[in-house]
Parts: structure tokens; sequence; C-alpha cells
């Protein structure tokens, strides 16, 4: 009977591993709503758990709690991504889902729209007194906004459109009267025809200060070698030392403007998701410290004391009644299985950590600069090797999951390009638009032409990969774009 006994005691802790094993996939691969409807269908399913009550004792329910800070930042300097698991050295991080009280603080939803671009912007211009002509004008020019934010079409364009769909007739003057307008609304940046008037407008709109009157002049006189970033040049055209030069353009032109001030919105065909990040990157710009924070959104959780003490007396051979007897195998499988879950978001917690934890080691130049040209290529493979994990479980952790910048919301798929002849893909992207920028307007580059200068510049990219990417950054074809510049 011992020995039976001892084969049903391994079967079940087998059977139990493997279901602990399926369930972390499982959780890793949701989000933080997602979660909260997994969580609350749990505790209604497994009679042994429970939602902690901030107002009950404390009390050892078989899960390893530990105290641990709520929200704790770590230094991602300081972060070992590759604990090894023994109770003694496990991160204080691990203990996350387990640690919660009713002084947390509760992240709403963010980087949010359930509005297209183009309907935030009508809300605003109904909130102006404009005539019914003005509003016709200004509602066209809203209309030709693209989903970026940019307004694609010119002036006399939107007037005849007004004058021949709409039956007001108007002029070129009148729509650039209503442009100024539109150009005052949130964000910042809207309705610009190029990026440096982009730019241009969102400096305008900050409190003036030396470095903000700084920025406007280098972006309104000097734009050009802005670009090709000649700041010796432009700090003795400018007269200032090259260090401040470099400060200017780094926090209130690089960190400080949007070159996609549309892009936070949905576009006419959907309506943006709701994001609430998963985590927080910090910089402290004095001493060039990122700072990681698991934001901790999910509930605490623990095994209900009638569960815990029936388990101890079953624990320590105390004697049974009947009624105990044949309860016994439920009440012991509820615990287990109530323990197991508890672990598993604990686990969860520690693999999404050290997941973002690594990710911020291997592109540190890009959370340091905030400049999407400073990431490197990346594999998700690279990730599980520095914290232990198959490459599967760094796709589900990344899945669906964000983190909150100093400049805005970021998935966390988007740190993962492939390496494309020792670039990765952004790199690709900022060269080819940069060869859009600079090319003659009125005869601009074909698919295959810009094939040809990327591979000139050593890119080994086929026309249609060209062609997609071209597609991704939401860069028309070479027709359309000289059709724009006639």
């Amino acid at each position: 009977m011992a020995k039976q006994g001892l084969t049903l005691e391994q079967k079940q802790t087998q059977r139990l591993a493997l279901e602990q094993q399926r369930m972390l996939g499982l959780v890793l691969e949701k989000n933080d709503a997602e979660m909260a409807e997994f969580i609350d269908n749990k505790v209604n399913e497994i009679q042994a758990l429970e939602k902690k009550n901030d107002e009950a004792d404390e009390y050892d329910n078989g899960s390893d709690q530990q105290d641990a800070r709520d929200n704790e930042r770590v230094p991602a300097d300081e972060v070992n991504a590759e604990t090894n698991g023994d109770d003694d050295t496990m991160a204080w991080y691990r203990y996350f889902a387990n640690n919660r009280s009713r002084d947390d603080e509760y992240y709403a939803p963010t980087a949010v729209s359930e509005k297209t671009l183009q309907e935030y912007l009508n809300d605003q211009l109904g909130e102006l007194e404009l005539d019914e002509t003005q509003q016709m004008i200004a509602r066209a020019i809203v209309g030709n906004i693209e989903d970026n934010g940019y307004l694609s079409r010119t002036t006399t364009e939107i007037a005849d459109d007004v004058t021949f769909n709409d039956g007001y007739v108007v002029d070129a003057h009148q729509v650039e009267e209503m442009l100024d307008v539109v150009q005052t609304l949130d964000p910042p940046g809207i309705a610009a025809r190029d990026l440096r008037e982009c730019m241009l407008l969102q400096l305008r709109r900050k409190p003036s200060s030396p470095d903000v009157d700084l920025a406007i002049a280098i972006v309104e006189k000097h734009f050009d070698e802005l670009g090709a970033m000649r700041f010796d040049s432009l700090a003795r055209r400018l007269d200032v030392d090259v260090e401040r030069l470099e400060q200017v353009f780094k926090h209130q032109i690089r960190r400080g403007l949007n070159p996609y001030p549309g892009n936070a919105f949905g576009s006419r065909s959907y309506i943006t998701q709701q994001v609430t990040p998963d985590f927080d990157v910090e910089i402290d710009e004095e001493t060039n410290r990122v700072t990681v924070t698991l934001r901790n959104n999910i509930p605490a959780l623990q095994i209900s004391e009638s569960y815990t003490l029936m388990n101890k007396r079953y624990k320590e051979g105390a004697p049974l009644t009947v009624k105990e007897t044949k309860e016994k195998k439920q009440i012991l499988d509820a615990y287990q299985r109530a323990s197991m879950f508890i672990e598993v978001l604990k686990q969860r917690q520690e693999t999404l950590f050290n997941t973002m934890s690594a990710i911020v080691k291997c592109q540190r130049d890009y959370f340091l600069s905030g400049d999407e040209r400073d990431l490197k290529p990346l594999g998700q493979q690279q990730i599980a090797d520095m914290i232990g994990k198959d490459v599967s479980v760094v796709s589900r952790a990344v899945s669906n999951k964000y983190v909150q910048l100093p400049w805005g919301v970021k998935s966390l798929k988007s740190f993962f390009s492939e390496d494309i002849n020792g670039a990765s893909r952004h790199e690709v992207f900022d060269d080819l638009k940069k060869l859009v920028d600079g090319e003659d307007k009125k005869h601009p580059l074909s698919d295959d032409a810009l094939c040809d200068r990327l591979k000139e510049m050593g890119y080994k990219l086929e026309r249609r990969t060209v062609a997609k990417y071209r597609d991704a950054l939401n860069i028309p074809s070479s027709t359309v774009r000289r059709k724009m510049a006639k």
C-alpha cells in the first residue's frame, strides 16, 4: 500500500507540475485587463483561493510569502536577470503578485483614444466661435489630415474642394487663415505640412525660455544643418557653446517633440485599443541611470484560512472525523491548486520583470536618447538566453505588453527587429525616410531607385521589401508623391 500511495503522490505531483507549466504560459500571454477577469474566474473555480482582505490577519498559507515594496523601482544596471531560483537569493519582485494593499496606486488605462484624430479635432472646432463658412473650411482641412497628423494637400486644392463639392466659394487665402486656426488645436503640431513646421508649431506652444527660443531659432533658420547634425557649424552660426547646443537638441527637440502628432489616435479604419502599461521606465539625466518599474496591477491572493488549517491538520496526522476523512482528497486538491496558482502568478511577475530588464540592457542607448535610430538589432532568443528561459516564454512575455516611457507608450515587441546587414529595421526605416525627404519632389524616387540607393548604403533588400517598409512609414508611392508635388 505504501508503494501504491507513493506512486499516486508522484503522479499527482507530475500532473500539478505540467498544469503549472501550462498555466504559466497562459498567464504570460495575458495583459492586465485579461488577467483581472482570469483571476476572478479562478477565485470562483478554486474553493480554497480568495482575494486577500486588507483587514485580515497575516498567516502562513504555504506560498513562501515575504514582505516586498509595492511598485519597487530598480535601476536596470543593478538588476540580476539571471537569478537561479533559490529561495535565499530570489529577487524581491518575485513576490509582487502576493503583495498588494489598500494604499497601492491603481493605474488607469493610458494612451487611449476612443475617437479618431478627425473626430477629436472636429469636437474642438465645435467649441470655437466660427461662422458657417469658416466651420466648413476648417472641417475640410481636418478631413485632409493624414492619420499621422500631417496635412497632405495644398490650400488651393482644399479651396477647390470646398467650392466645388460643398457649394461655398472660397479661395486659398481663406483656407490659409483657417489652417492657422486648426494648427492651434490639440495635439500640438497638428496639420503641419512638413516636419519643420510640425516642430515649430510644438516649440511655439512651449513657455518661452532661453532654451526654447534657441530651439526655435535652430529649427526655423538652420533646419538642414540640424538634420545633418552639424553641431559645430550650428554653434558658430548661433554663437553658442556646442555643449549647450547638444543639450537643447536632446531635451527640447529630440525628447520634447513628437514628429507624428496624430499617431496617438485611431486611424479612420479602426479605434485604438485601451492600453495599460505593464512597466514604467524612468531616466535620471544626471547619472544616466535607467530605472525599471513593474506595475503591481495584480490583486493579492491567498489560500482561505479554513483550507490552510485543514491542510495543516492533515500534515500533522491529527485525528479526523468521518466527514473530514471523506473530504480529505477534495480539500488537499483545492489547496494544492490554489497554492500552484499563486506560485504561477509570482513566476509571471518575475518573468515579465526579467524580460523588461534584459530589453533595457540591450537597448540602453535608445532608453537614454529616445531616438529610434539608437535601437539595435535584437532577437527574442537573445533575451531568452539572458534570462535563462525558452524563447517561447519570451514571446509570450512581450505579447500585448507595453511600457510607459518619458516620451510616450511603447510596445515591448517594438524593441525587437531582425538584423539587416548589421543594422536594425529602425535604421533602415530612418535611412529610407531620409532618401525620400531629400529627393527631388518633382521627380521622386521609385521603389526600384530607393532599393538601389539602399543597396549602395549597404542594405541588401529586395524591391518588395522596400515597398513594404515604405508603406509601413506611411510614405505614398512615387506616383502619388509626384502628384502631391504638383
